[in-house]
C-alpha cells in the first residue's frame, strides 16, 4: 500500500521551483543540430557566385563569401552550430551581394557600348547628310 506525500505549501513551492530550474539546466545543456540545409545552401550560392565575371567585378564580395563559408565549415568542426548557421546565412547573403555587383557591372558596361553604338550612328547619319 502506497502513502500519499504530504508537503507543506513552503516544502511544495521549493521542490517546484528546484523542479523548474533542473529543468532549465538540462535544456541548457541541449545542443542545436548542425545547420547542414543552411549550410548546403551557402555552398551553392558560392558556387553559383564564383564565375569569371564575378570574379572580375566584385572580388572583394565574393571573397567575403567564400571567407564566411571557410568560418561556417570550421565552426562545424568545433561543433559550433549556432556560429556555423550564422556564417553559412551570411556566406549565402554575401555571395548574392557578389553576384548582384556583378550584374550591375555587366549592365553598365551594357549601356555605355548601346551609347557608344548609338553616338556612332549618329555621327554617320550626319556625315551623310552634310554631303
Amino acid at each position: 500500500m502506497t502513502h500519499p506525500i504530504s508537503l507543506s505549501p513552503t516544502t511544495a513551492r521549493r521542490a517546484a521551483a528546484a523542479a523548474a530550474a533542473l529543468l532549465l539546466a538540462l535544456g541548457g545543456c541541449a545542443t542545436a543540430p548542425m545547420p547542414t540545409e543552411r549550410l548546403a545552401v551557402a555552398e551553392a550560392a558560392v558556387q553559383r557566385a564564383n564565375t569569371s565575371s564575378t570574379q572580375e567585378a566584385a572580388p572583394a564580395e565574393l571573397a567575403t563569401a567564400v571567407g564566411k563559408l571557410a568560418r561556417a565549415r570550421g565552426a562545424v568542426s568545433t561543433g559550433d552550430s549556432v556560429l556555423a548557421g550564422r556564417m553559412a546565412d551570411e556566406a549565402t547573403v554575401d555571395a548574392q551581394v557578389a553576384e548582384q555587383h556583378a550584374a550591375a557591372a555587366r549592365a553598365g558596361a551594357a549601356a555605355r557600348e548601346s551609347d557608344d553604338a548609338a553616338r556612332a550612328l549618329r555621327e554617320e547619319l550626319g556625315r551623310k547628310t552634310v554631303r
